[in-house]
């Protein structure tokens, strides 16, 4: 798939099987995150990838929590990345937010559902959350977003634009 058709009919998803992602696709949907921009090339984003079933639950959970329900936000997808930037980093949030976006149309480009979800910053404010900072090594690190990743059990709607986005001044 090229790449402007990637970045115009990418879709979220939020149904996926439960077959985990193949390890080369997973390393090209990361070296696509990698390889995004970032402020003054810093590189000073970390993904953490999370397939263990039990623990992404576990994780689930800790999103709903800060939603206020007990749904599940990663939407039963076998695969979940966490996006982490360090606290002090000025760009830090937004250098994180172009590794999801990237990360995302790689998985499209693959034939592969993915999806934004919010909330990585609370969840891992929570105490529960500062214990996986803690696990992973990364009390001094913030959470962007999370980026789930899995096949498609359906298939995904076509979008519609939203008109007058664009303003010529």
């Amino acid at each position: 798939m090229d790449a402007i058709k990637a970045l115009t009919t990418r879709r979220s998803c939020r149904s996926y099987k439960q077959e985990q992602i193949k390890e080369e696709e997973l390393q090209t949907i990361l070296a696509c995150g990698l390889n995004a921009p970032s402020a003054r090339n810093r590189q000073s984003s970390k993904i953490v990838i999370v397939q263990n079933q039990d623990e992404i639950k576990e994780l689930s959970k800790l999103n709903a929590e800060v939603m206020g329900n007990d749904g599940d936000p990663f939407y039963g997808a076998p695969t979940v990345c966490f996006i982490f930037v360090p606290k002090d980093e000025s760009n830090g949030v937004k250098d994180g937010a172009l590794v999801i976006g990237a990360m995302q149309t790689g998985a499209y480009a693959l034939n592969m559902g993915s999806c934004w979800i919010d909330r990585c910053k609370e969840m891992f404010e929570l105490e529960k959350g500062q214990h996986y900072l803690q696990k992973w090594h990364l009390e001094d690190y913030v959470g962007v977003g999370c980026c789930i990743l899995g096949y498609v059990e359906k298939a995904l709607p076509e979008k519609k634009i939203l008109e007058n986005r664009i303003i010529r001044g």
